[in-house]
């Protein structure tokens, strides 16, 4: 629109009286307030082509600077990464726990269950028929579900994992394992159940004992308590590693303060000696260098799973004790520091390394060196099958000393090419799960996980049935969540032993991935 229209517009109305009046001389025109347009066209912004590469270059520098900080913090602080990656949908944590091994040696168990008041003998029939659990549930029911497709799922197939433990690090990481990889509704609901008993029977001091009936909530309300009277680090050991398995640490989780106090205790009982941290406690038998390994494994788990530099410390000093106490000459470990191994012993602590290795622990890597050469002197048919003592003139091998050695031989190396860790896994699987060994039941249920295959669908299917089965239910009221002692060398440590390895076993869909199909659920490992 004109200046002159703008003007005609905003002129008042000329009074009628006025229109035949003599006009009066014209006055000069006034000088109009220059338009909005015009100011803008006036002072509207100019382009200088001359400025646009020095402009260029800075942002370019710029947007170099932040990209390189970010890399930096990543390459000090990798585990923002982890945790960025393992986070999926869900952030709720359920009622659940973990594991890892047992501490009596097979020689020194009993051939039967003391038949007493504290330890009552089951058998074969009661286990594997026995219609026990946590609540009345189908527990043939994750079946369909595994032979469903699970590509739409959500994430399944692009979680990418970090660590070890990243498979246990959220509640829908957890869930959607658990029903890939052989778990469901009914074993999910006896890890929730056991974890609560462990919870109930947790020391003033924070610690857990063998003779959990002393336990100020229990008050002798559950039986079987273990011969291991004063041993409250291997008891608090065993029952952080089934917290830990469930994805519960003293920074997330439903179960963060019993999680808190147990590491406190181990932090505040532990010894720091020359040859490193010395997790044994008071050794009154042949259980110091096994507490020594389970306890070395909750503090490499929790350092993975946290950022508490505090405990990543402590755990490197654990491994530190770990070396130093490795055999020199058959490269094994047994009761105490620099003794000639054995496999059960030797077990425990090549899976400690594996856990300090997984927690970005650094040390001499030579110390797998040493373990190899133990099992190979322990092999037996060319390291398909394993004895407990190679020292001893016409050892034989034993079921679960040969699940003890294949798991070791698959953590150090060994693929699933490998023709006699393959004859390995045919023998565990036609050994089928035993009715009263949860040591060997334990192992060998890593060993066929990792193997997977039908190999693994057959086990699994008996395996956790039958704890299903076995777990005391909601009405036996203090006994609820625990499993009663059914196993050779379960006399030393008790209920708290029993429940802790069950628990364990049952969590290993997600505790453990599947070494030969990471690539599956692309894994960055």
């Amino acid at each position: 629109m004109s200046t002159e229209s703008l003007n005609r517009q905003s002129a008042p109305p000329v009074p009628a009286a006025a229109v035949s009046a003599p006009k009066p001389a014209a006055a000069p025109p006034a000088k109009l307030a220059p338009s909005i347009a015009q100011t803008m066209l006036r002072n509207g912004p100019t382009f200088n082509v001359r400025r646009m590469p020095y402009v260029t270059m800075a942002s370019l520098a710029l947007h170099a600077l932040v990209l390189g900080a970010c890399t930096f913090i990543v390459m000090k602080h990798p585990q923002i990464v982890e945790e960025i990656f393992t986070t999926v949908t869900d952030t709720e944590e359920p009622n659940e726990p973990i594991v890892e091994q047992s501490m009596v040696q097979p020689e020194d168990a009993p051939k039967e269950i003391p038949q007493d008041s504290s330890v009552s003998q089951t058998v074969s029939s009661n286990l594997q028929f026995e219609t026990k659990g946590p609540i009345d549930l189908n527990v043939s029911d994750g079946i369909p579900q595994l032979e469903a497709d699970t590509s739409g799922l959500p994430g399944i197939a692009g979680i990418k994992i970090g660590s070890e433990t990243s498979g246990r690090m959220s509640a829908q990481a957890r869930k959607m394992m658990a029903q890939k990889y052989g778990g469901n509704t009914a074993s999910e609901a006896a890890v929730a159940s056991g974890m609560k008993w462990l919870s109930n029977h947790q020391m003033a001091n924070g610690s857990w004992s063998f003779e959990h009936s002393k336990c100020p909530d229990c008050k002798g309300q559950c039986s079987q308590d273990g011969s291991l009277k004063d041993c409250p680090t291997g008891a608090t050991g065993f029952a952080l590693l089934a917290f830990l398995g469930g994805g519960h640490t003293h920074q997330k989780g439903d179960y963060q303060k019993n999680v808190k106090r147990g590491i406190e205790f181990l932090l505040k009982t532990a010894e720091q000696t020359p040859a490193g941290l010395d997790l044994r406690g008071k050794v009154t038998s042949n259980e110091g260098m096994y507490v020594q390994g389970l306890c070395t494994i909750a503090l490499c788990e929790c350092a993975a799973m946290t950022t508490d530099t505090r405990v990543k410390k402590a755990a490197e000093g654990a491994i530190d004790f770990i070396i130093k106490a490795q055999n020199p000459k058959d490269g094994g470990w047994r009761y105490t520091p620099g003794q000639a191994g054995d496999t059960s012993v030797v077990g425990w602590q090549v899976m400690a390394l594996k856990s300090g290795f997984n927690a970005k622990i650094k040390f001499p890597t030579q110390v797998f060196k040493g373990a190899e050469n133990y099992l190979k002197l322990a092999s037996i048919e060319g390291g398909s099958k394993y004895t407990y003592d190679p020292a001893t003139e016409g050892a034989q091998a034993s079921d679960t000393m040969t699940a003890v050695g294949l798991l070791c031989r698959m953590y150090l190396g060994w693929d699933h090419k490998n023709k006699k860790l393959a004859d390995g896994v045919e023998y565990l699987d036609k050994h089928k799960p035993s009715p009263n060994s949860m040591y060997f039941n334990y192992y060998a249920t890593q060993v066929l996980h990792h193997w997977g295959g039908e190999e693994w669908t057959r086990w699994n299917d008996v395996m956790r049935d039958q704890l299903v089965r076995t777990q005391h239910p909601l009405k036996d009221g203090h006994l609820a969540g625990s499993w009663d002692v059914a196993d050779p060398h379960g006399g030393a440590a008790g209920r708290l032993y029993m429940t802790c390895l069950s628990v364990m076993t049952l969590e290993v869909y997600y505790r453990h991935l599947p070494m030969y199909s990471r690539d599956k659920i692309k894994v960055e490992f």
